[in-house]
């Protein structure tokens, strides 16, 4: 029979498996949605905007979304963590608090002008972001990989944006 510290460690497990598995639906429907309509469908940029947030930010949560390997201590009954990231790793989740709290905005500083934020109000978050020691760069690293990406989704056409040759007449 499971202790109670085997349950609680086992529930645990099981919410962070559904996390990364959501996580990993939207960037599966995301990449759908580019493949087979956005790159024929004319959208606003803030829309573009948005979309290429969502499939950074969902990518971010679930390449943070590995987790730690915990066992329980035969000796002490302790719980002892025996597998963390290493050095040049996306971090893996221990609490899943940086996971749950990876956010993704879209503002407009200026008219027709969006920028897509993506971030954490983690003070550790920073820490394994920018620390060249620690080599744990999560948000950089995930946009530049999907880079080709965000830019496909930038790219695609614009609703409301007429083909100005045609206006002038050459055809």
């Amino acid at each position: 029979m499971a202790t109670k510290e085997e349950r609680r460690i086992q529930a645990i497990e099981r919410a962070r498996a559904r996390r990364a598995e959501s996580a990993q639906r939207k960037i599966a429907q995301t990449a759908w949605f580019i493949r087979e309509v956005s790159d024929v469908v004319g959208k606003t940029m803030k829309q573009r905007v948005q979309l290429a947030t969502e499939l950074v930010k969902s990518k971010v949560v679930f390449n943070i979304s590995k987790p730690v390997k915990k066992v329980i201590s035969k000796t002490t009954g302790r719980i002892i963590v025996t597998e963390r990231s290493k050095r040049g790793e996306f971090p893996r989740a221990d609490t899943t608090q940086l996971m749950k709290t990876i956010f993704g905005k879209v503002t407009e500083p200026m008219p027709n002008v969006f920028d897509g934020v993506i971030g954490t109000p983690l003070d550790y978050g920073l820490k394994l972001e920018t620390d060249r020691k620690l080599d744990r760069s999560f948000l950089r690293r995930t946009f530049l990989e999907e880079r080709q990406k965000v830019f496909r989704i930038l790219t695609g056409p614009i609703k409301g944006v007429r083909n100005q040759s045609s206006e002038i007449g050459h055809d």
